[in-house]
């Protein structure tokens, strides 16, 4: 300890030499420190990937840097710089020392919620899976503010006042951000309401796709056109929602359009075979089918078909009508009957 002394005070004609090179050592010991750290903490990445080893990889770019800085620090105080230089370094040292030591807890929450979702994705219910990217942006914003609070209680900055101002101020900052608050408290409506899960197609005013993600103030929906639109959550609970997934089967319209040469008792036969054709359909649901003759067209006399087809999913469902048109085709054809177009018949008298 002497000699190291001894060394720190070497200093021939008041020129701090000893303490510029324990100093350079410092930085150059630091910098070599922050590769062993480095290829160290993403070594065991090559061999196994897990949960650990993926931290270890997202860890190893902020602890080297906290190993610079560190080094930094106590190379500064070996080097004991007087006045205003001394003061900005320390400064500028101490705001990145606190900004890395943020960044290395924001990558613990980001590899917790990435092995939380794995988990989630195991589970039936999908409230977890809207919960989890909520609860990791609200971490997030806790531990900024906690940093920043460090920060200011290291540099001896009146927290306390600083934070009873904000009391004074607060009527200003909540009208400046009324729309955020109000945004936030739309999520937990919607959080407690639950009238959708990400995954669920929905309808919300003129917007049609699949929910991604529900925000703290947004929600992002994957319309069919593969765009995203982001409507804020206040908007939605004023809103009509509409959840295509939770119906249990497709509606399904068809218009059969019968030509004028066909009589009461051919038409007769089509509405029933119809029925019949429907009900010996597995897809088709039997309860609730409408099938009528209902109005005489401008060129044609018209059947209603009014059903349910029994899935939820489009292609089984396009499937499904398609099979039904073809029955439906080959029933008229059966009849003698004819479908009718649009024509127009023209009588010329003598």
């Amino acid at each position: 300890m002497e000699f190291f002394n001894s060394i720190i005070d070497y200093a021939p004609g008041a020129v701090p030499i000893g303490r510029i090179a324990v100093f350079a050592l410092g930085i150059f010991l630091s910098l070599i420190l922050r590769k062993i750290v480095a290829s160290g903490l993403k070594k065991p990445l090559k061999k196994v990937r897990n949960f650990f080893t993926i931290l270890l990889d997202g860890l190893a770019g902020s602890l080297a840097f906290l190993v610079v800085f560190t080094g930094f620090y106590f190379s500064l105080m070996i080097l004991n710089l007087h006045g205003t230089v001394n003061t900005i370094a320390f400064n500028i040292l101490q705001i990145l020392l606190t900004f890395t030591v943020i960044r290395i807890i924001f990558v613990l929450i980001d590899d917790v919620a990435i092995q939380m979702n794995s988990l989630a994705d195991e589970t039936e219910s999908q409230l977890d899976d809207q919960l989890i990217p909520v609860l990791r942006k609200l971490a997030k914003v806790v531990i900024a503010a906690v940093g920043v609070v460090f920060f200011m209680q290291l540099k001896h900055y009146p927290v306390s006042g600083i934070i009873a101002g904000l009391g004074i101020g607060g009527l200003a900052f909540a009208f400046a951000a009324q729309d955020s608050i109000a945004g936030i408290f739309a999520s937990i409506a919607l959080f407690l309401d639950r009238p959708f899960m990400v995954g669920d197609f929905v309808q919300v005013g003129g917007v049609s796709g699949t929910i991604e993600e529900v925000g703290l103030r947004s929600t992002r929906i994957r319309t069919v056109a593969k765009t995203l639109v982001t409507i804020p959550n206040k908007e939605i609970v004023d809103s009509t929602i509409d959840n295509l997934s939770k119906r249990p089967m497709r509606r399904c319209s068809i218009t059969i359009g019968i030509t004028y040469d066909a009589t009461a008792e051919k038409m007769h036969q089509l509405v029933l075979a119809l029925r019949k054709m429907l009900e010996e359909d597995d897809m088709a649901e039997e309860n609730g089918a409408n099938i009528h003759f209902t109005t005489f067209g401008d060129s044609s006399l018209n059947v209603e078909m009014l059903f349910f087809i029994k899935t939820t999913d489009y292609s089984k469902f396009l499937q499904s009508r398609q099979d039904i048109n073809f029955k439906i085709m080959h029933t008229v054809e059966e009849l003698g009957l004819d479908f009718a177009f649009p024509s127009t018949t023209v009588y010329l008298e003598k």
